[in-house]
């Protein structure tokens, strides 16, 4: 477990709680290069199921909402950030087709009224939840919230531990923000239950110089395939599709970084 400050290491490396402005979690995403990578596969869905409805839940800064919009007939994104909301609908909504709220899947049922087409979980939301019983709750919540013949996509990490050793330093990002550079490392550390992750985090003043090192952690639910096929099927959903990285292939965990999860009702 990370103390305050890292023995042997000084006052220049802390360990700070995860959080990280709209702006800045923006800048971490090369968001033209992820939508461009997809979209044939969500929009593809769209079009095949004659999608109306979609309702985005742990939506962030919205940009699937918006990239969305352009196909379907109303979409309502939500996410528990009320920062994430406000600079969404500041930045990054233009369609008058989308409405924004404040709120995730803990009152999923008060906060959203009738049911979607489509109901998506993008960029690993489900095991941020933190444990198995709180992505349970999300699955049945999310069922709920389907019309019959309705489907839900979830994508997350494939967290088959092979998989997490082989890939647990991510490829550096440098981000030039007010006359500063930051560079920073996603670092995973597999466990049974949960999964550490660790935003590694260098900060290089305007002078060259490094000012800052700190560590930002969180744990996810190790959220294995295996387990996540039987708890939504638990949950009620009759059929379940498992598609890897990118949606352009079967999930192989031996292979996948990242898995979409289609889940009909």
């Amino acid at each position: 477990m990370f103390k305050n400050k890292i023995d042997g290491i000084g006052d220049i490396m802390a360990v700070k709680n995860f959080h990280f402005t709209p702006e800045f979690y923006d800048l971490q995403v090369c968001w033209p290069e992820r939508l461009k990578k997809e979209k044939n596969f969500l929009t593809g869905i769209i079009k095949k199921r004659n999608i109306k409805s979609i309702l985005d839940v742990g939506c962030g800064t919205a940009h699937h909402a918006q990239l969305f919009s352009s196909y379907v007939e109303n979409i309502t994104a939500i996410d528990p950030s009320s920062k994430m909301i406000e600079y969404a609908r500041k930045n990054i909504i233009k369609s008058s087709n989308v409405t924004l709220k404040i709120g995730g899947f803990e009152n999923l049922n008060s906060l959203v009224s009738g049911q979607y087409d489509l109901v998506v979980c993008l960029g690993n939301i489900l095991p941020i939840l933190g444990s198995r019983k709180k992505v349970k709750l999300a699955l049945k919540s999310t069922r709920k919230k389907l019309l019959k013949n309705g489907m839900a996509i979830f994508q997350f990490l494939n967290f088959t531990p092979s998989i997490i050793k082989k890939e647990k330093f991510y490829k550096p990002k440098i981000i030039n923000k007010d006359g500063k550079i930051y560079i920073i490392t996603k670092h995973f550390e597999y466990g049974k239950l949960k999964t550490r992750v660790d935003f590694l985090t260098t900060v290089i003043s305007d002078s060259g110089n490094l000012e800052d090192f700190y560590v930002n952690t969180y744990f996810v639910c190790t959220l294995r395939d295996k387990i996540f096929l039987k708890m939504a099927s638990n949950c009620g959903f009759k059929k379940i599709e498992l598609v890897g990285t990118g949606g352009r292939e079967v999930f192989n965990r031996k292979k996948h970084v990242s898995l979409y999860a289609l889940l009909y009702r």
